[in-house]
């Protein structure tokens, strides 16, 4: 290997430490932890990218908070949901018809909403563990006046499932499943200098 390209891979490497030094400082703060409830707070209610992408590398960076980070992007989630929930039941015709207009979800706004009659706690359940947004079955949920408490315990469970879940995957794998959630393949060589 030529001097060129140990000295390249030891700057990646360098910046690659810096980066998991700085992540497991923001997962050690109080702010940090604050930062990711409101980051899942926002992507429960209007930004429909997966959390999982901002957390996974920060459970892989502090594994041994890990388990903090799951529980605050939990909260967040479930709080951007109820907020959803309640929205579409006092406001849905002011609000949340408009809402579901701006993404251009009506066409499945109205299945779940007949979905909801037949099984909505196992409608909301799929939804809320899949990467699917969650803003549609919140708004139908609460549009349909579906009952409140069978609502937050299908979205409590499933989301930790969901979120404790990653958090043992990242215990199990490493830093690699990060990559995944990255849209990257992960590296199963290593390092051998």
């Amino acid at each position: 290997m030529s001097r060129d390209n140990k000295q390249s891979r030891s700057q990646i490497r360098s910046a690659v430490d810096y980066a998991q030094t700085r992540l497991a400082k923001l997962a050690e703060g109080c702010k940090g932890l604050g930062g990711i409830s409101v980051a899942s707070f926002l992507e429960t209610t209007i930004i429909p990218i997966p959390i999982e992408v901002i957390v996974a590398p920060i459970m892989a960076a502090s594994r041994t908070r890990g388990f903090i980070v799951a529980t605050v992007t939990l909260a967040g989630s479930v709080a951007g949901a109820l907020a959803l929930y309640l929205l579409a039941w006092v406001l849905f015709d002011d609000i949340a018809q408009p809402l579901i207009d701006l993404v251009g979800g009506q066409q499945e706004f109205d299945d779940l909403q007949a979905q909801f009659k037949e099984g909505g706690f196992w409608v909301v359940f799929a939804i809320s563990i899949t990467p699917v947004p969650m803003q549609i079955a919140a708004l139908a949920a609460g549009a349909a006046s579906y009952p409140f408490w069978l609502f937050l315990i299908a979205i409590t469970v499933s989301r930790a499932i969901r979120y404790y879940g990653l958090w043992l995957l990242v215990l199990g794998f490493g830093a690699g499943i990060a990559r995944i959630f990255e849209g990257r393949r992960p590296d199963l060589r290593q390092d051998t200098t």
